[in-house]
């Protein structure tokens, strides 16, 4: 039996509406673009140009991102560049010297002037001032530092010590806690020659020139004991005080004391005056009996009108006088003595 045509169709089973769907869509789409307000209605849009090359860097992020890298590859160069000449190039004074440790481990020893070595970590460098005196001060702080004397008495001592690098290697290896080691070793020797001296000589200054070189000395032996690669140059004492607790009791000490010594240098001074005194008299009076004994009448004469006039300058007026002033003296006695 024939088969008739399908009211929906023309039997491929699509309806006439599925057909016109394509062609709607199409239409609409040409109506939702949108178009040049500047051409007609019946011109066509021109076709487009191709895409320059600052379309496409400024269009493709990757483009500025290569011109971004490129940059700091530079300034990475630039940072490694200095990095390896800030630790490879050295240049010392003429009093530093500088030991090249390779890996950690002890290389060689440079001196002053312009000096390469392999960049950190590779090689380190550590570096000194050997030719200059070094000054530690003890205590590092204000406040006390009693010492016991040999009498039992407590003094407060501050002193500085000047030492100097001798061997920066022994020093650096064998002495790592360098200046604090020094600060406690030179505590403990000075405390041990204060303990040997009585306190008035500690504090009168007596000893202190002994005391210093006791302490300046067991130090370097020491320190030399221990390789330590340091010179002793001196001990300075700087602060000799008696406890803070006496320091009003030892203040009537020192004046009473500075009153003595002014009353004796007085006392001195006197003495040698009136000693001169006496032995200008004696000389006058020798000068006199020396022209007595050549001639004793005249002398006598002479010697009593010295004595009346100086008598008469000091005594204008005499009362109660009763023989006249200018009489001479009498004659020797029969029996030769003399007046």
């Amino acid at each position: 039996m024939a088969r008739g045509k399908s009211p929906w169709g023309d039997g491929s089973g699509e309806r006439d509406e599925d057909k016109a769907k394509p062609a709607e869509a199409a239409a609409a789409a040409d109506e939702l673009e949108p178009k040049n307000p500047w051409l007609g209605q019946d011109e066509d849009p021109r076709p487009r140009r191709s895409a320059s090359i600052e379309d496409i860097l400024r269009q493709r992020p990757g483009g500025a991102g290569r011109f971004k890298a490129s940059w700091i590859s530079l300034l990475l160069a630039g940072l490694v560049a200095a990095w390896i000449a800030a630790s490879s190039v050295h240049v010392l004074e003429r009093d530093e010297r500088a030991l090249v440790l390779t890996m950690g481990r002890y290389s060689n020893t440079i001196g002053p002037g312009l000096s390469l070595t392999l960049p950190w970590p590779l090689q380190s460098v550590i570096r000194r001032n050997v030719g200059a005196d070094q000054l530690t001060v003890v205590p590092d702080k204000d406040g006390e530092t009693l010492m016991p004397t040999r009498d039992g008495e407590l003094i407060d001592l501050g002193f500085r010590v000047r030492w100097r690098i001798s061997d920066l290697k022994a020093f650096a290896f064998n002495f790592p806690e360098g200046e604090a080691a020094i600060r406690r070793l030179a505590d403990a020797q000075v405390r041990a020659a204060v303990a040997e001296l009585p306190f008035k000589a500690t504090y009168d200054g007596a000893m202190r020139g002994q005391l210093q070189l006791r302490a300046a000395q067991r130090m370097q032996r020491v320190l030399d004991a221990w390789g330590a690669g340091v010179t002793v140059v001196s001990i300075e004492l700087v602060r000799v005080a008696p406890p803070a607790r006496l320091t009003e009791t030892f203040q009537k000490i020192d004046k009473a004391r500075e009153e003595a010594r002014r009353n004796r240098e007085n006392d001195e001074a006197w003495r040698q005056q009136e000693l001169g005194n006496a032995r200008r008299e004696a000389a006058e009076f020798e000068s006199v009996y020396a022209q007595y004994q050549v001639a004793p009448a005249i002398t006598r004469t002479r010697i009593y009108y010295e004595t009346m006039e100086r008598i008469l300058r000091a005594n204008p007026v005499i009362v109660g006088a009763t023989a006249p002033l200018n009489a001479p003296p009498s004659s020797p006695k029969a029996d030769g003595k003399q007046p």
